[in-house]
């Protein structure tokens, strides 16, 4: 079984640091899936994915880190000739725009302190759109199903 959902959420100018895990919860129920792969993807530039604990003094040292790391100044164009500020998008690529973690049960296996992330370092506000997408063993049939099944054959 193969399931995708796309979600949107909305961003700031500044670095955002965004918990997805309850719209993973949610696309893992709505798929009904136990067992498999749960992947998230982030299809635009200068935004990344990844899994941490959410502690303010953490979000805090990364966003010291993620400003300090990347000249601010640097800008470049586009395939469509426009101005883009570079940062925002190394940022992204060090971290990576997707992420895969396995699904045992129903739940992901991440720590229960941790959760998943999209960090957003666009510098300008906007909506930005995610995919969680699952690929899952499929679920046998409840037994009724089955023996009527089986009676067909």
């Amino acid at each position: 079984m193969i399931f995708l959902k796309s979600y949107f959420v909305n961003t700031t100018p500044e670095i955002d640091f965004l918990s997805i895990m309850a719209d993973v919860k949610y696309a893992i129920r709505d798929a009904q899936a136990k067992n498999g792969l749960v992947s998230v993807h982030i299809p635009g530039p200068a935004a990344a994915v990844t899994v941490f604990e959410p502690l303010p003094e953490l979000i805090e040292e990364l966003k010291i880190a993620f400003e300090t790391f990347a000249s601010e100044a640097a800008q470049g164009k586009d395939k469509r000739k426009e101005d883009v500020f570079i940062a925002p998008r190394v940022q992204a690529a060090l971290i990576g725009r997707s992420l895969s973690m396995p699904l045992k049960g129903g739940s992901v296996l991440i720590a229960p302190y941790e959760e998943i992330f999209l960090i957003d370092f666009d510098k300008k506000s906007g909506r930005r759109e995610y995919y969680v997408s699952i690929v899952a063993e499929d679920q046998a049939p409840p037994p009724k199903q089955q023996q009527q099944q089986q009676r067909k054959k």
